[in-house]
C-alpha cells in the first residue's frame, strides 16, 4: 500500500475512534509522547487526550471533513483536515468548523500521531 493510502486509512481510523471514543484504537494511534495544542490553547499529552474520551467528558456528536490535504516526506505525513465539528464537553455542545494539523510518523512500521494542533475556523 502505498504512503498516501495509508495515512488516509489511519486518518478514517481515527475519525471512527473519536466519534465513539474508542480508547483501545485512539491509544493505538497517538504516540506515547504525543503533544497537541487544543482549541483553547492548552498543551495536552497522550494521557490527557485519553483520558476525556475514557471519562466521557467529551463526546463528539459530528465530524464532517471539508477538505483534506496531505503533505508526505519519508516516514512523516502532516495532514491539514477543515472540519465541520459538534462536540459536547460536560454536556455544553459546541459547535463551529475547525482546522486540524496532525503530524502522522511511522514509528516501529506503524503510523503514530506525534504532534497536532486544532485552530477554531471563523465562518
Amino acid at each position: 500500500m502505498r504512503q498516501l493510502e495509508q495515512i488516509q486509512e489511519v486518518e478514517q481510523r481515527l475519525r471512527q475512534a473519536m466519534l465513539i471514543s474508542d480508547v483501545a484504537e485512539l491509544d493505538a494511534l497517538l504516540a506515547d509522547d504525543l503533544l497537541a495544542v487544543g482549541p483553547d490553547g492548552q498543551l495536552v499529552d497522550k494521557a490527557a487526550d485519553l483520558a476525556v474520551h475514557r471519562s466521557g467528558t467529551l463526546h463528539i456528536k459530528t465530524m464532517i471533513p471539508l477538505e483534506t490535504t496531505i503533505k508526505l516526506l519519508p516516514d512523516v505525513a502532516i495532514v491539514f483536515v477543515l472540519m465541520n465539528l459538534q462536540v459536547a464537553v460536560q454536556d455544553q455542545l459546541i459547535e463551529g468548523r475547525y482546522r486540524y494539523t496532525r503530524v502522522w510518523s511511522r514509528q516501529t512500521g506503524n503510523w503514530q500521531i506525534i504532534a497536532a494542533h486544532i485552530s477554531s475556523v471563523p465562518n
